[in-house]
């Protein structure tokens, strides 16, 4: 009995013994495990940092101020061009562009009756002429003698408009005194706005003595007035008429620049008088009221008792 019972107590001892071993050998990989897990360290996530007093800030780039863009201006072009009609360009333009975007001149322009040069200026109408025909010889009769052979003076056809004779007098030239503005505008280098400006011109100081004094219309240069006197005549009301021939200094009062309603480009005119100088010869008389006298002049700065007697002949006082 006693062996039984010794036998017994021997398989639960070995029994508790395998059972504490798998405890203990569980115990053992629960806590390797979880000594794993705590050896693993967790990404750090950086808070983003706020910037010291001493730090500058990232912004966008600051662009560098320019220049500030070209007025936009309208130019309205018509005539022998290519392409007629409104065109947008810079306040800064030139003709010869504003030509250029209207495709260039057409065969009949009379492109050397404008300055290609010249600025625009906005709400402008530029009316590009055409060249007038070569006059036709006179006929001869043959078998007459060259010193009977009838006199027959040839006369300039326009190109611009072949449906309306402009009006011409017993010189076969136009009337600057009495022609309309679609008469005007035939004559080479004339648009719509010069011509407007010519009779603007006739009725505030009259009628013109003579061709040569359309210098004194603004738009009208030495080149252009050069084309211009072939062709016209300043007939008055007495009969009286002065043909153009050629470009002289004035001599009489009709050729003067009144200074007292010339405009700047008028002014420019003058000998020693550039663009600043005829600008302040405006200004005085829009704050001073007219000249009264030549040697008021010498009130303007830029022009001396020097430069007054070269302009002395070229101006008059009204």
């Amino acid at each position: 009995m006693g062996e039984i019972f010794d036998r017994y107590r021997k398989a639960i001892i070995t029994a508790a013994g395998v059972i504490v071993f798998i405890i203990a050998g569980l115990m053992t990989m629960i806590f390797t495990d979880s000594g794993n897990e705590n050896a693993v360290s967790k990404p750090k996530v950086s808070e983003p940092s706020q910037p010291s007093q001493n730090q500058t800030v990232n912004q966008e780039p600051r662009v560098p101020e320019s220049n500030q863009p070209s007025k936009i201006i309208y130019v309205y072009i018509t005539g022998e061009i290519a392409k007629p009609g409104v065109y947008k360009l810079s306040e800064d333009a030139r003709i010869f562009q504003l030509v250029e975007m209207a495709g260039g001149f057409t065969s009949k322009a009379d492109a050397e009756s404008l300055n290609l040069a010249e600025n625009v200026s906005d709400g402008t109408h530029i009316h590009i002429g055409a060249k007038l025909e070569p006059p036709k010889m006179s006929p001869t009769i043959p078998g007459m003698p060259a010193n009977i052979q009838p006199n027959i003076q040839p006369q300039a056809v326009s190109t611009r408009n072949t449906a309306v004779n402009p009006p011409q007098t017993s010189t076969g030239r136009v009337n600057i005194n009495t022609a309309g503005e679609n008469e005007l505008e035939r004559l080479p280098g004339i648009g719509p706005a010069i011509a407007k400006r010519i009779i603007e011109y006739r009725n505030v100081h009259g009628n013109f003595s003579r061709p040569e004094d359309l210098i004194n219309v603004r738009g009208i240069g030495r080149a252009k007035l050069a084309q211009i006197l072939p062709h016209v005549t300043a007939m008055n009301n007495g009969g009286r008429y002065s043909a153009g021939t050629r470009i002289t200094q004035p001599q009489s009062s009709a050729g003067l620049i009144d200074i007292n309603r010339a405009t700047q480009k008028e002014l420019e005119r003058l000998t020693g008088v550039g663009p600043a100088t005829a600008k302040r010869i405006i200004e005085y008389r829009n704050a001073n009221g007219r000249f009264t006298k030549p040697e008021d002049l010498m009130k303007i700065r830029g022009i001396g008792a020097a430069k007054l007697e070269k302009m002395r002949s070229q101006i008059i006082i009204r």
